[in-house]
């Protein structure tokens, strides 16, 4: 009976060490109402005396089983994470266990008095549970255990407490054995254990080594998902990108074009939505931050179709506010190119603007810039377009991808390439001939394009340079006619 008791105490102390410890490592705030779990480990103590009565060296592993059964349905924590916490904070009881011993033995000399020696051996294990119980709560009261642990950490602190705890375990085992050769049966049980310790602890690490696994591979999953919806949505906007720049690079040019339409029909016809509508229209250019500016020259050359004159008007107007010469000759009844053919006068203003924009631009690069436009027609009376200017020759590299990609002939000073291809995209529509000519006859101009809307598809460049030759010989549907110094052209590529 006495035995009974003084295992009853030592084993409800363990038990609520145990509980303490768990929450503690876990961080589990502990209620009033956890104090009805002393009953229980009552209970608990009282079984796993009665199962280890005759196997005392299995005591530990049954702390091990019913404390972490009962920790599971308490805190309903996962099976793997109650077993990993709980063999450490089972290691941190039996550890507190064998420090009170060492404490209450001094201590336990103050029961020498009793003559009853059941009662001494009861009270010292009672003193003995006090100060274990008091010494789990002391432990935590450590910074660095008040912080708990975290199963799924890859700290290797977490490690270090769990190998220690089997240790303790094991050591309790060895404790609790009589002796080594009175039976082979414990030897065994022993052996038993140790291996089911050590393979718990493998179990550990295993599980933990698939669960970080799987972690990474699911952030790399979401890391993965997340730089494919980054690049559709990069795609996406560069796509929007690309349409407005193409938008606003065009309303640069048209909004002035009909602020200079409006201006003219209200100062002609004294319309009140003329003047409003010339007036809103001034305001849009203030907003885009582009000069209202108007030409003080008469007699430009003009077509009489105001939306092919006005490109025309404008190139004047910039030629008077930036000092360069500009010409232009009209050739042919250019309004007959509307009724007679399927061009359509808005494609013609888009094609004017933003070669005579180009032109312009070129010129301004070099001493005595000129510009000429010229409107005309072929041999066979198609509708001919030819912009000279005094500026450098385009880049070799800009002639390798003429009319195949989004390519500027100003890079580095704002240029963007639409314009150029934007052009191309409309003599492809109508089945034009583009020229590029280098030794233009026209004295003071180094280079000349020419719009031949003659149906032939077809993109000529005459050029003096050998670089320049050897670019385009490599390209598919484009004719390179080579240019010697005496006069002679030699033709020298491929067309098509």
């Amino acid at each position: 009976m006495n035995e009974f008791i003084i295992c009853l105490t030592k084993y409800t102390a363990i038990f609520t060490c145990f509980l303490y410890a768990y929450t503690k490592l876990l961080r589990i705030k502990l209620k009033v109402w956890d104090l009805f779990d002393i009953p229980i480990f009552i209970v608990l103590s009282t079984v796993l005396y009665f199962v280890t009565v005759y196997m005392k060296m299995l005591v530990p592993i049954g702390f091990l089983i019913f404390g972490s059964t009962f920790l599971y349905l308490r805190f309903r924590k996962t099976f793997y994470e109650t077993v990993k916490v709980g063999t450490i904070a089972l290691g941190l009881s039996i550890v507190v266990l064998l420090l009170s011993f060492f404490i209450a033995m001094p201590i336990a000399v103050i029961f020498n008095f009793i003559n009853n020696d059941n009662l001494k051996i009861i009270l010292a294990q009672l003193l003995n549970s006090v100060i274990q119980i008091a010494g789990t709560f002391l432990i935590f009261k450590i910074k660095r255990l008040q912080s708990g642990v975290n199963p799924k950490s890859e700290n290797a602190t977490f490690e270090i407490l769990l190998f220690f705890s089997v240790g303790c375990i094991f050591t309790m085992m060895l404790l609790y054995t009589k002796n080594a050769e009175q039976s082979i049966f414990e030897i065994v049980l022993l052996i038993i254990a140790l291996f089911g310790l050590l393979l718990i602890l493998w179990w550990f690490r295993h599980i933990t080594y698939n669960y970080r696994e799987a972690v990474k591979q699911q952030n790399v999953n979401r890391m993965e998902d997340r730089i494919e919806e980054y690049e559709l949505n990069s795609v996406e906007n560069d796509l929007q990108v690309a349409v407005y720049a193409k938008l606003f690079h065009y309303l640069n040019k048209a909004v002035p074009d009909c602020a200079l339409l409006a201006e003219s029909v209200a100062v002609q016809t004294g319309c009140a939505d003329a003047c409003a509508t010339r007036d809103m229209l001034h305001r849009i250019l203030r907003e885009m931050n582009i000069a209202n500016e108007k030409c003080s020259l008469q007699n430009i050359p003009q077509t009489g179709v105001r939306v092919i004159d006005v490109p025309v008007i404008r190139l004047f107007t910039l030629a008077e506010r930036k000092n360069f010469n500009v010409s232009a000759g009209i050739f042919a009844d250019v309004e007959s190119w509307f009724k007679e053919s399927k061009l359509r006068k808005e494609d013609i203003h888009i094609l004017l603007s933003y070669l005579c924009d180009n032109a312009m631009i070129s010129a301004l690069g070099s001493p005595n810039a000129k510009v000429r436009v010229e409107l005309g027609a072929t041999a066979s009376e198609n509708p001919l377009i030819r912009i000279y200017d005094s500026g450098e020759q385009f880049d070799e590299e800009v002639l390798a991808k003429l009319g195949l990609e989004q390519v500027t002939t100003r890079a580095g000073v704002g240029g963007s390439g639409i314009g150029l291809f934007t052009v191309f995209e409309i003599l492809a529509k109508y089945g034009a001939s583009f020229t590029l000519d280098e030794a233009p006859q026209r004295l003071g101009f180094t280079k000349f394009i020419e719009i031949a809307f003659d149906g032939r598809r077809s993109v000529t460049v005459r050029t003096l340079r050998e670089s320049v030759v050897a670019v385009c010989a490599t390209r598919k549907g484009i004719t390179v006619e080579h240019i010697v110094s005496d006069g002679e052209a030699l033709r020298d590529g491929t067309n098509g």
